[in-house]
């Protein structure tokens, strides 16, 4: 009875005083999502194959699989990271990458479900038939959080971990170190950065265990890398990433 209340009472306050979306500025109306119109956010573009089956990167031309299913990207090849697959569900852009600012930086925890509902309705295609053990969320340093009051990386994977029916190992990993924000780094200064920065407090909960770690956003992979290091370090038999977006090179 409740949420049929709420559900009027917020119709009511969408006509009264109509909220707009963040992308094009007009009326949300019901089919928004979060801060965002129906029109904008289909506009997502999402990361399809052919990709780089290590770490997710698209490929130019489909054609470049036809060496081997496995063909690896040129950064994988020169720099083999550490986690087995990397898979991002759409492009670091647009409608996508102005509603993970706005939940990371600004606060709009309305965009939390919209987000959530997203990844929850393509992981299992990017992981078909892949049984987890656990779910980790990429930390923040206790002085980030305490800045940001939340972190949206947990949040997600809270919610996948409910969906797939997996353990959430939500403090297995720390980050015990601060680091320089890494938008201003180039590659290589990236995987400097976040050398040793995370640390295991539980290692038997990760012995020969295969693992999901979920992030917002898949940029040089550095942190990421440097994140399945850790586990694999500790006894994690398999570290496979799942990220919301991912820069992609053009």
């Amino acid at each position: 009875m409740w949420q049929a209340w709420r559900g009027i009472g917020n119709h009511l306050i969408d006509v009264i005083l109509p909220r707009h979306c963040y992308h094009c500025g007009q009326p949300i109306g019901s089919e928004g999502q979060g801060s965002f119109c129906g029109g904008c956010w289909s506009l997502i573009r999402l990361i399809k194959p052919p990709y780089c089956p290590c770490c997710g990167e698209p490929f130019q031309s489909p054609l470049t699989l036809t060496y081997s299913p496995e063909y690896r990207c040129g950064t994988c090849r020169k720099q083999p990271p550490a986690f087995d697959h990397a898979r991002a569900i759409g492009r670091y852009e647009g409608p996508l990458q102005e509603a993970i600012h706005l939940l990371k930086y600004r606060g709009k925890l309305g965009l939390a479900q919209p987000l959530l509902q997203l990844a929850i309705a393509h992981i299992d295609a990017h992981f078909p038939g892949t049984a987890f053990d656990a779910i980790i969320p990429v930390p923040l340093h206790r002085e980030r959080l305490m800045q940001r009051e939340f972190n949206q990386a947990a949040a997600l994977a809270k919610g996948l971990a409910r969906h797939l029916d997996v353990p959430l190992l939500e403090r297995v990993l720390v980050r015990v170190r601060s680091t320089r924000p890494q938008v201003e780094l180039s590659g290589r200064e990236r995987r400097q950065n976040v050398r040793q920065a995370f640390a295991v407090t539980d290692v038997a909960a990760l012995e020969d265990k295969q693992v999901l770690v979920v992030d917002d956003v898949f940029t040089t992979g550095a942190t990421l890398a440097e994140v399945a290091r850790t586990l694999k370090v500790a006894g994690a038999a398999q570290v496979d990433v799942f990220a919301l977006a991912r820069v992609v090179r053009d």
